[in-house]
C-alpha cells in the first residue's frame, strides 16, 4: 500500500480557517481546519492512499457546503440553481448531493421559501398572472407541484380580474388617440405579453371598451 507524505498545509489567504494541502506525488488541494484537527494532520506525516482519498473527500465536502453558504448569503436560489454554481467547483456528483442535503437539512436552502419570496417581490413590481409567474418559477427550477402551491398560497387573495380591469383601464386611456379598433387589438396585445389568460383578457377589454362607449 502506497504512503504518501504530506510536506505542507500552509493557510490560504483571504480563505480565513482554509488551508492548502500537499503531499508528495499527489495534488495539492483545499482543505478546511475542521478536517485538519479531526484527522491529526502535521506537515511530515506518512498516510496511506486510502486516507489520503478519505481526507480529499471530507475536504470536498466541506468546500462544497462552505461556498453554498457563501453564495446564499448574497441572494436566495432554487435547488436547480444553486446546484449548477456548486457543480462549477468540479467535485464528484455525488460530493455535491451531500453538500446540497446537508444545505437543505440546516435550513439554508429551500424552494418553497424561494418561491415564495419570488412570488412576493414580482408582485411588488407590479401585477402579474399566474401563468407568468408559474413560467417564471419554472424557469428558476422550480418543480410545478411548488409552484402551483405557493401560487395558491400567496394569491389566494388575488383578485385577477380587477388587476386586469386597472392595467386595461391605464393602457386604454393612452391609446386614446387610436381608432377603436386599433386601440383595443394593441389592449389585448399588451395584455397577453403580461400572461393573463385569454378569458380574463375579453372581460376586461369588453368591460373597459363598453365604459368608454358609454362615456361618449
Amino acid at each position: 500500500m502506497a504512503e504518501l507524505q504530506i510536506t505542507g498545509i500552509e493557510p490560504v489567504k483571504r480563505k480565513k480557517g482554509w488551508f492548502e494541502l500537499v503531499t508528495r506525488g499527489r495534488p495539492p488541494f483545499l482543505i478546511d481546519e475542521e478536517t485538519i484537527y479531526k484527522n491529526g494532520l502535521k506537515a511530515g506525516d506518512i498516510i496511506s492512499d486510502p486516507k489520503w482519498k478519505k481526507i480529499k473527500s471530507e475536504s470536498d465536502l466541506a468546500w462544497l457546503k462552505y461556498k453554498g453558504m457563501q453564495i446564499l448569503s448574497r441572494r436566495m436560489l432554487s435547488e436547480r440553481d444553486l446546484r449548477r454554481k456548486l457543480s462549477a467547483e468540479r467535485k464528484p456528483p455525488a460530493t455535491t448531493d451531500e453538500a446540497l442535503a446537508d444545505l437543505k437539512r440546516y435550513g439554508f436552502y429551500d424552494d418553497a421559501r424561494y418561491a415564495a419570496a419570488f412570488v412576493r417581490s414580482q408582485m411588488a413590481r407590479g401585477v402579474k398572472s399566474r401563468l407568468y409567474l408559474k413560467k417564471k418559477l419554472w424557469e428558476k427550477g422550480v418543480s410545478e407541484a411548488i409552484a402551483s402551491e405557493i401560487l395558491a398560497s400567496e394569491l389566494a387573495e388575488f383578485d385577477e380580474l380587477s388587476a386586469v380591469m386597472e392595467l386595461a383601464e391605464k393602457k386604454y386611456g393612452a391609446l386614446r388617440g387610436l381608432p377603436k379598433d386599433r386601440a383595443r387589438s394593441r389592449l389585448i396585445n399588451f395584455l397577453r405579453g403580461k400572461g393573463f389568460t385569454w378569458d380574463v383578457i375579453r372581460e376586461a377589454v369588453d368591460r373597459v371598451a363598453s365604459d368608454e362607449s358609454e362615456e361618449s
